[in-house]
Formats: structure tokens, C-alpha cells, sequence
């Protein structure tokens, strides 16, 4: 499924793999005059690509390289010759996207990309009406970015952000690079927030503000209950409750259990 809303200037496009009326999990990507940050999954490829017809499209930059980001890369590349960026870690991820990616769930929710080839990104991204900040903010993977303008005080968060009170991790995520990556996000000045799971976020700094509360109280309750002798799953029952259908529906790779493991630096 695909739904469009206009934001004042930027177009947003709501999508996901839908069964039916049923849609497991939204992805969001955004049009910014003529740049489209990321491009869902291949599931919704024709309806993204009847989407943009009429648009302008020259550019698209992926704040990753995970499946439900570049779906469409290759699919836009191809019909509207736009060049994609992204950063210099995910390139190579890009032309190979299903190595070392054998999840069902992932392949359930969003398929596989085609591989696409892409541009390295620099510091600095702009065209003749906008200029935007490339901030390197790994933990919810290597090569991830966000998108900064400076001028109207938006930051395109990829899957950094995902909401306030997040208590899922994957198992390839690090929860104490992710909230290193959000304290320095805390130091820019951004109203709004366009988070790809959750679309719209107003009063950015404020909401980025109880995300790093959030995550630094419950770092320090693990903490402690680890100090006390608390098993890792004693801890997640205690503080998080009992997993989700995500976590049966992901074989463990997404779940609660995740998030404990990584604050303890447990690998698996």
C-alpha cells in the first residue's frame, strides 16, 4: 500500500507490504523538491513509481542500506535516471543486497532489493533550493545518516529515531551507539522530525530530549539490576515484559531481549 500526504513543500509517501487490509509495518519516505529520501520496499515499487511520474525527481538519498530503504532504487534509477547517494559504508552493501541477509521475516515484510549502485555523500547535499547537513549516526547500522536542514529545522531520521519509548532491538543494532548518535543529534535545532516509522514528529528537540531520557534511564536500571545478580532475562521480564509478535515472528532477531543484551554488551 501506498498513501501520499503534502507537508507544506515535502510530499510524503506512507507504504508497506500490505495482506488484504492488513499492513505490518509502515515505512515512510520523503520528497523534498527534487530529492527523494529513501525508496520503501520493492513491494510497493509500481505505486511508488506512478507517485513520482509527475515529479521532478533528480536525486535520491538513502539514509541506508536495509531493504526497506533502497527497495525501489534500482526499479527509479532506471526509469527516471536519478543518481542515489548514500553513505560511503552502505555503496558496497547496495550492489549486493542480499549478502548475509537470509531472514524470512525480513523477506516477508519487504523483499530483497535489485542491487542499485550508488554515490558516496558528502558532508554537504544541496541543489539550487536546499541545503542539507549529512550527519553520520551509526547504531542502528554502520552506514547509517541523517538528513539535516539547517534552514527550516528538519531532520530526516531514517530508523534512527522510531519513536519515544522504543524496547525492540535487532541483533545487528547497538544500543549505546544509537543513543551516542542521538546526543549529538540533540546539539542541532529541529522542529520537526520526519522519522521513517513514524512519520511527522513535531517539537523535535523535545521529543529527541525524552528519547535520550528514555533510553539513558533504562540503561541505568539494567545496569544495576546487573550489578545485583539479575540474569539478562530476569532483567528484560522486569523492566520490559514478555516479547512480542515481532520477536516470534522474527526468530528472536527483533525483540526486547535485544535491547537488555546490547546495553549489557552481550553478543549473540
Amino acid at each position: 500500500m501506498l498513501a501520499k500526504q503534502e507537508y507544506g513543500p515535502i510530499t510524503i509517501f506512507r507504504t508497506g507490504r500490505n495482506i488484504g487490509k492488513t499492513v505490518f509495518y509502515y515505512v515512510h519516505c520523503f520528497l523534498v523538491d527534487n530529492i527523494l529520501i529513501d525508496t520503501s520496499t520493492t513491494y510497493v515499487g509500481q505505486e511508488l513509481l506512478a507517485a513520482l511520474q509527475n515529479q521532478p525527481v533528480s536525486s535520491i538519498i538513502n539514509t541506508h542500506h536495509h531493504e526497506d530503504h533502497t527497495g525501489n532504487n534500482l526499479l527509479l534509477q532506471q526509469a527516471l535516471g536519478v543518481k542515489i547517494y548514500a553513505h560511503p559504508l552502505a555503496i558496497p552493501l547496495m550492489s549486493k543486497p542480499q549478502e548475509g541477509r537470509q531472514k524470512f521475516y525480513l523477506r516477508f515484510l519487504w523483499n530483497y532489493p535489485q542491487p542499485s549502485h550508488g554515490i558516496p555523500i558528502n558532508d554537504v547535499f544541496e541543489n539550487d533550493n536546499y541545503l542539507f547537513n549529512i550527519i553520520h549516526t551509526p547504531g542502528h547500522s554502520p552506514d547509517h545518516i541523517c538528513v539535516y536542514d539547517p534552514k527550516h529545522k528538519w531532520l530526516f531520521s531514517g530508523d534512527l529515531f522510531c519513536g519515544e519509548r522504543g524496547k525492540n532491538l535487532r541483533q545487528d543494532e547497538n544500543f549505546h551507539e544509537i543513543l551516542t548518535s542521538l546526543q549529538q543529534l540533540a546539539n542541532f535545532d529541529i522542529d520537526t522530525i520526519f522519522c521513517s516509522v513514524s512519520g511527522i514528529i513535531p517539537n523535535g528537540n523535545q521529543a529527541l530530549g525524552r528519547k535520550i531520557t528514555f533510553m539513558e534511564d533504562l540503561k541505568s536500571k539494567v545496569q544495576t539490576l546487573n550489578r545485583k545478580g539479575k540474569s539478562p532475562v530476569a532483567i528484560r521480564r522486569q523492566l520490559l515484559g514478555r516479547e512480542n509478535y515481532m520477536y516470534w515472528l522474527s526468530n528472536g532477531h527483533f525483540s526486547k531481549q535485544n535491547l537488555v543484551d546490547s546495553i549489557l554488551e552481550l553478543s549473540h
